[in-house]
């Protein structure tokens, strides 16, 4: 059976009607008949619609021969078998996206997947099937607008999340320093001459409270986060909400607690480091 548009042909040549064709199809029912094969493909013209069966094209949406599994993907090489997905993400804007990561086939499987590496705005993911042979079929997307408050310390490894966001008092702020690379010459003149190299690079401190949780005390949380963001000396994405994105070591952390502490009292207020060590765009593509 194959599917143009809304009509269904293939029994005998009696189509006739030019339909526009489906887009985003999410539920397919068939009822009420015997089928061996279904055929759904994203073009309406040009198809043969004799009783002869077409097979996979590159246009193939759904080639779903029903032997005995659920395999009907759209790997674009003549059907065959998906071995995995890819996560892909670009802006609007973009050409290229990045691939984020992969995700093994499993039949009839769903699966999850976070990505809290992104910086504000808005960007299109789409999930690709891969073939066993390594080649791509048509990918399935959906735009999304990405916003968000704060400074975030992304570990791109682990999905781990630090959130500066939180404060007692007034907000403080985050001041960001393009450091470059210059060099001073004092000569003979009235005023000396200066040289600049190719380093350019951001550095700033990062501050928030963080509240332990009930069982936990301010020095177990400190310890948590030093091993997780400082001891491990590996670059971190670190995101704001207003827009900036860098990929920084983090480093020299101190950290303020009330002399007095008792519970539900037991708060501190870290203080870290970042000096910007690559570019983002070059680090996820990683």
């Amino acid at each position: 059976m194959t599917i143009i548009g809304v009509t269904p042909f293939g029994f005998t040549n009696t189509f006739k009607t030019y339909t526009s064709p489906v887009r985003n199809i999410e539920y397919v029912e068939l009822n009420g008949a015997i089928y061996d094969e279904l055929h759904i493909r994203e073009k309406t013209d040009g198809v043969d619609t004799s009783n002869v069966k077409d097979p996979w094209q590159i246009d193939t949406i759904i080639l779903a021969k029903f032997m005995n599994d659920l395999e009907a993907g759209n790997i674009n090489n003549q059907g065959v078998k998906i071995d995995k997905f890819a996560i892909k993400r670009k802006r609007i804007n973009e050409i290229n996206p990045i691939t984020l990561g992969y995700k093994d086939f499993v039949n009839n499987n769903q699966f999850v997947y976070q990505d809290f590496t992104q910086p504000r705005g808005e960007f299109i993911y789409s999930i690709v099937p891969i073939g066993e042979n390594g080649l791509e079929g048509q990918e399935n997307s959906i735009t999304i607008d990405v916003d968000f408050a704060g400074f975030h310390l992304v570990d791109k490894d682990t999905n781990e999340v630090l959130s500066f966001d939180t404060f007692i008092g007034s907000e403080p702020t985050v001041t960001q320093s393009l450091n470059q690379g210059r060099t001073q010459i004092d000569t003979f003149s009235k005023y000396p001459s200066f040289y600049y190299t190719e380093q350019n690079y951001h550095s700033f401190s990062l501050q928030a409270v963080f509240i332990p949780e009930e069982w936990e005390s301010a020095g177990k949380k400190y310890e948590d986060i030093l091993n997780q963001f400082v001891y491990s000396h590996k670059p971190f994405i670190i995101k704001g909400g207003n827009g900036s994105i860098y990929v920084a070591d983090i480093h020299t952390p101190s950290v303020e607690t009330p002399m007095n502490a008792y519970r539900e009292r037991d708060y501190m207020t870290l203080t870290l480091q970042c000096t910007e060590v690559m570019n983002y765009k070059d680090y996820i593509e990683l």
